[in-house]
């Protein structure tokens, strides 16, 4: 008769019973149907508005509408007050299986890696915001910009300089943003 050691690896079930499921402590709990799909639903709303506050900035940066200082430095500050580890929140581990879900497979492994991208998006943002809030003079090498007006383009508009590095800050952004769209999303088909 085998008299099992203290030393010996832990067994769970009798010896007859070829695999028991080991206690749950050592794995995340699995959440309730409701709770995933809460969370499932949380998320993609705070993606949405990422999308249409990188759209809208998209728009202001690049001539689509006159350009409006405060409201570029509004939605970077909303980007940034909606990543990092607020975004991450609602990526729990025990919501792996969820119905209408986009996230890949790849994502449940490495939560370290969408982390530092929640973090490197949030620093991006931030940093655009910084650049946004400059004022530079014709000699510190301003670009100017057409000013948003109710008559935008049906005069000659006023200007608004802003820095020549916004548009690499903005296109940093959405760098971040792309790499994690391609690293832990599946299209939505």
């Amino acid at each position: 008769v085998y008299k099992r050691q203290d030393d010996d690896y832990p067994y769970w079930g009798p010896a007859y019973n070829p695999w028991v499921a080991p206690p749950a402590y050592n794995y995340y709990p699995r959440l309730p149907s409701y709770d995933r799909s809460t969370m499932v639903r949380e998320r993609q709303r705070m993606m949405g508005t990422h999308d249409n506050t990188m759209d809208r900035l998209n728009e202001l940066l690049y001539g689509r509408y006159g350009f409006d200082r405060a409201e570029a430095i509004k939605l970077a500050r909303k980007i940034e007050l909606t990543s990092g580890y607020v975004l991450t929140g609602n990526f729990h581990p025990g919501a792996v299986a969820a119905f209408g879900s986009r996230t890949t497979p790849a994502l449940w492994g490495n939560e370290q890696a969408f982390q530092a991208n929640a973090l490197a998006l949030q620093a991006a943002a931030i940093d655009l915001a910084k650049e946004l809030e400059k004022q530079p003079t014709a000699e510190e090498g301003a670009v100017y910009l057409p000013k948003f007006s109710r008559s935008f383009g049906r005069d000659e508009p006023e200007t608004v300089p802003v820095s020549a590095g916004i548009w690499e800050k903005f296109n940093a952004l959405s760098h971040v943003c792309a790499s994690c769209h391609s690293g832990f999303r599946r299209p939505n088909w």
